[in-house]
């Protein structure tokens, strides 16, 4: 291999590798769909938070505090959300209860009443 070609691929492998690390290939989707939001109470009084049911999926926010207070009620709420799936399991060992509550993992991007 001559020395220039040589020369011009040592200095574009560097920047082949930074590029390919920055392409996310684990690009979550977005997705949106009704559900029941439902509260069973703050942690620190023994509650296990919020849990969404996607077509009869349970699901657990991980993001829990993004949830407004004003969907903290006794009946569950129908809703509208858009939110991505995560890759893990949640696992929020809550109230006396030492069993696994592991349930899907999401991220709520945003959520809504729905009527």
């Amino acid at each position: 291999m001559k020395k220039p070609l040589r020369t011009v691929l040592l200095l574009l492998l560097p920047l082949l590798l930074v590029l390919n690390a920055c392409t996310d290939k684990s690009k979550a989707l977005t997705e949106e769909a009704d559900g029941m939001l439902f509260w069973s109470g703050e942690y620190m009084v023994d509650g296990c938070g919020f849990h969404l049911v996607i077509n009869d999926t349970n699901y657990k926010p991980d993001n829990e505090d993004d949830i407004g207070d004003a969907f903290k009620t006794e009946a569950s709420v129908p809703v509208r959300v858009r939110f991505e799936r995560l890759q893990q399991q949640i696992d929020r060992r809550c109230g006396l209860a030492t069993q696994s509550r592991a349930m899907p993992g999401i991220r709520v991007l945003s959520i809504s009443r729905r009527e």
